[in-house]
């Protein structure tokens, strides 16, 4: 599986976490990478921070899949990393992440709770013991 735009293990190289292929040179390298990867055996290529019009333009043009995570709704496949999808993510929020609920509320919550409680020697109580 190929993977190309914003790569974060290589983000020492590219110096940040901004979108890729935004200018017509770095478009037309991961346009041509694209297709290099097709060449060399890849069975898919996920497509990560790039402009949605350049990840149609690879989409339409190579046979293998494309998984958009950032890349708009063009591509085959799309990413939505549960952490970020769920809200348990609070300090990161890029323009492609929607929250489907808001989990970090509740699990502070819950946690909270469950700590008053042992505090208070209410949990466990006798019927959640044996």
């Amino acid at each position: 599986m190929g993977h190309l735009g914003l790569t974060p293990q290589s983000i020492n190289q590219f110096g940040s976490y901004r979108a890729r292929g935004t200018n017509p040179e770095e478009a037309e390298k991961i346009y041509r990478d694209a297709h290099l990867l097709e060449e060399s055996g890849a069975f898919s290529i996920v497509l990560e921070k790039i402009p949605a019009e350049l990840s149609k333009r690879i989409t339409d043009s190579v046979s293998i899949p494309t998984i958009g995570i950032g890349a708009g709704p063009y591509c085959d496949g799309q990413i939505l990393v549960y952490t970020d999808m769920l809200g348990l993510t609070i300090d990161f929020n890029p323009r492609f992440v929607r929250r489907y609920a808001h989990l970090n509320d509740e699990i502070k919550s819950a946690v909270k709770q469950y700590a008053e409680d042992v505090r208070n020697n209410d949990f466990p109580n006798l019927s959640e013991s044996y």
